[in-house]
């Protein structure tokens, strides 16, 4: 019998958020992959996976992450690139998760 389905947010409901993250970089100028690459270093200690951890808030992540960015080479809107986990519901899995329920 099965008990729980568990479903990855970004990417499965809504839309990928690294797709946003490449329509944000285009519009502003950024290297291809930029805010990746920023989320990329140190993995376990950065500003995102602080963050996903809720060990500090949005309030905090921003100065943070931009200036992770700026040490990269590149001034980051941080609020921007939070915006963009916004993403677009996918009706499709949507109608998965109803029918799970």
């Amino acid at each position: 019998m099965i008990r729980a389905v568990l479903f990855d947010f970004g990417g499965v409901i809504l839309s990928s958020p690294f797709d946003a993250f490449a329509e944000y970089e285009r519009r502003v100028g950024l290297p291809v992959d930029f805010v990746r690459k920023v989320n990329s270093i140190a993995p376990d200690s950065n500003a995102w996976a602080r963050l996903e951890r809720n060990e500090i808030s949005m309030d905090e992540f921003v100065p943070a992450f931009e200036s992770e960015a700026l040490a990269l080479g590149h001034p980051v809107d941080g609020r921007a690139v939070l915006a963009c986990l916004h993403g677009e519901l996918r009706p499709q899995m949507v109608q998965a998760v109803r029918r799970c329920h």
